[in-house]
């Protein structure tokens, strides 16, 4: 091969290079791109978890509340018809009362007289009165005491009428309470199952940056791979010139080390005609023998270096190299609830050069 074909053949080799760097920077770019989607997709995914893990805590508190709400409203309706029982009862005993005290000709209840008795009694006690005062008090006690034992029937009937006001009363009390209650627990109800609402909301928004960002993952990554492709094939053209001229480079070396060793042995013949002759050599013709030694020795570097060479190409060849399998750096295991989470993961191979 003469010098204007090799020149032909770097040139080539030059052009072929700044194409590969070309390749490469948007193989890096498109690298750079569908590791920004896939970023995207994992970010939504993870949002998704977490709001669906919102979602579910909310759901259950919110039934939770729900059920007791409805175990409250069943409470407070036992107790409404316990107190309607007791103020039917109560309205009956009011009628007998009214009844009773109209029959005898009382307009006092016999327990407003007990009420008068201890208070007068209570004065004697208490107050230093003057002995006529004092006798006025007592006759007033004797008489509202002869009023109570004449109203003895009377009294019955107030006794259990007040009773039953009292257990009405008591009973109203407990309606409120759980009346208050159902209040209370349907608005927390209401509130996680807005929460539950809004993160429903929110999930389905993140669905569909989810899918979004997979699908432009998908997009890149099969460019990707085609321009990986477009980089091993031009890796496989540099290689061929390179095992070109790395041919051309041999055989020339090849060629001048066979003139240099023929050249040696001239010499050396001509050193050996003089040792026979008896005629004393120089340092020159010492150094005729050291030479060849030295061109033994890089022949045989050369050829292991050519040796070295091939097998490297060899295992070089993009079609020869297995592909490696590229997996995103995380630490995150897939989510159940992802759509696609196992495929997503983007592959390529190693770049070349």
């Amino acid at each position: 091969m003469d010098e204007e074909e090799k020149k032909k053949l770097h040139a080539e080799l030059e052009a072929k290079r700044q194409e590969l760097n070309t390749l490469k920077a948007r193989l890096n770019e498109l690298n750079s791109e569908k590791e920004a989607w896939f970023e995207k997709k994992r970010n939504a995914s993870n949002a998704i978890s977490d709001l669906a893990r919102s979602a579910r805590d909310a759901k259950g508190k919110r039934n939770t509340f729900t059920k007791q709400v409805k175990d409250s409203k069943q409470r407070r309706e036992e107790l409404n018809k316990e107190f309607r029982d007791k103020l039917d009862g109560l309205k009956k005993l009011q009628q007998e009362k009214e009844a009773i005290t109209k029959r005898l000709g009382m307009r006092i209840d016999p327990s407003r007289i007990k009420q008068e008795i201890e208070q007068m009694e209570f004065r004697i006690e208490t107050e230093c009165l003057p002995f006529s005062v004092e006798q006025k008090v007592m006759r007033q006690i004797n008489d509202r005491k002869r009023l109570l034992a004449q109203s003895k029937e009377v009294s019955d009937v107030f006794d259990r009428y007040y009773a039953l006001k009292k257990e009405v009363d008591k009973v109203r009390s407990k309606a409120d309470e759980a009346h208050k209650k159902i209040q209370s627990k349907a608005e927390m109800s209401q509130q996680f199952h807005e929460e539950l609402v809004e993160s429903s909301g929110e999930i389905k928004t993140l669905r569909a940056q989810e899918e979004g960002a997979l699908k432009k993952f998908v997009e890149l990554k099969t460019q990707f791979n085609a321009q990986n492709d477009l980089v091993k094939v031009k890796i496989e053209e540099m290689n061929s010139i390179r095992k070109k001229l790395g041919e051309v480079d041999f055989e020339e070396k090849k060629k001048s080390r066979n003139e240099d060793e023929k050249k040696i042995a001239e010499q050396e013949k001509s050193v050996e005609e003089k040792i026979k002759k008896g005629i004393k050599i120089t340092t020159d013709d010492l150094l005729i023998f050291q030479a060849r030694e030295q061109m033994a020795e890089k022949r045989e570097s050369d050829e292991k270096r050519r040796q070295n060479r091939d097998r490297q190409e060899r295992r070089d060849r993009p079609d020869r190299r297995p592909e490696r399998k590229y997996a995103p750096r995380t630490s995150e295991k897939p989510k159940a609830d992802v759509k696609a989470a196992g495929s997503a993961a983007p592959e390529g191979t190693q770049q070349q050069g």
